[in-house]
């Protein structure tokens, strides 16, 4: 697999209104926020009633996408400012591509939320897996996390991936619509398509916990913006983060009183395990953002084990040799 991103972004995206030409401008006139639908957040409590942009001072047009290579193919085309809950390894594809993009936060950690399903009458164990899988079809999305998680697991358990069929996914609709017809043994998504094949009898190769445990894997989404938008609107971007930070201490106070206001901004009937129940979902806070596990220093680290992956495994050509280049943290120390 080359980098592969799509190659016509939906007809329906509202060009970006990146502010004015006006040298002494500080606001642009709109902020375009690309985000996930049935993907509950804290900070869509201001999604819902509009405080969000009201706090920051500019109109939010947020701009639901189906995946990370959508979302940084949007800011290089210049109709996204913010990515908020952009996957590491689509973000970290791009920048080791050439593309011009900040990584800025930490929007939320989540083991289990993202996960491969195998059918429930395949009987997969840990034990099995080699043998079971061996020739299989995998339908999963390219380029990004998810990707990177079902590669690295069918590595760890032994699994020969030449022999895999793998098929990219459009969507976690339509991997769980090929789980739930048969069409396919393992379906690899994340958010709620987990929910629906594991409610359709399916199993998990290995838990959240397993990979991060096991194989060393940390699941986590990032907040980026294109480096000339963060240049030209500094405040801008910071406000976002201190804004998002305040929603997340409010739903992290009352969890209850906030969910159902986050779940129908997010387009769901309520939060399920996201942000109820076992709770997948956590948001480091500003502080926690800039410690050593994350902007200061781990989050590059991980991104260089990511890609280097990629190309032990001769799905990209080559990986730059330092990724802090392209993590600033001036945005969260200005917030903080």
């Amino acid at each position: 697999m080359r980098r592969v991103v799509a190659l016509v972004l939906a007809l329906g995206l509202v060009a970006a209104a990146c502010g004015s030409d006006d040298a002494g401008g500080d606001l642009p006139e709109e902020l375009n926020v690309a985000y996930f639908a049935a993907w509950p957040t804290p900070n869509q409590l201001g999604q819902a009633d509009g405080s969000l942009g009201d706090q920051i001072g500019v109109p939010v047009n947020w701009i639901p996408m189906n995946s990370g290579g959508e979302m940084a193919e949007a800011m290089e085309a210049g109709s996204v400012d913010i990515a908020y809950s952009q996957g590491l390894t689509p973000f970290a594809n791009f920048v080791n591509s050439g593309a011009d993009l900040r990584l800025v936060g930490i929007a939320v950690s989540y083991a289990e939320a993202d996960n491969c399903v195998a059918q429930g009458s395949l009987g997969i164990t840990r034990d099995n897996a080699a043998e079971v899988l061996a020739g299989k079809t995998v339908m999963t999305p390219i380029g990004n996390v998810t990707h990177f998680k079902m590669l690295s697991m069918m590595e760890f358990l032994g699994v020969d991936l030449d022999s895999l069929d793998i098929v990219p996914a459009e969507g976690g609709a339509a991997t769980a619509a090929a789980f739930q017809a048969g069409t396919i043994d393992v379906g690899c998504a994340f958010g709620g398509s987990i929910v629906e094949m594991l409610n359709e009898g399916g199993e998990l190769i290995m838990t959240g916990a397993e990979h991060e445990s096991d194989i060393g894997i940390f699941t986590y989404d990032i907040v980026a913006i294109p480096a000339a938008f963060g240049e030209q609107y500094p405040q801008v971007v910071t406000d976002f983060l201190k804004v998002t930070d305040e929603f997340n201490q409010e739903w992290a106070a009352d969890p209850a009183a906030s969910n159902p206001t986050i779940a129908q901004a997010a387009g769901m009937e309520d939060v399920g395990d996201f942000l109820g129940g076992d709770v997948w979902f956590e948001f480091p806070s500003i502080e926690e953002q800039l410690s050593d596990t994350w902007l200061g220093g781990g989050v590059a680290d991980n991104m260089k084990e990511q890609l280097e992956t990629f190309l032990r495994l001769g799905e990209i050509d080559s990986v730059v040799d330092d990724f802090s280049q392209f993590v600033d943290t001036s945005y969260l120390e200005a917030a903080n």
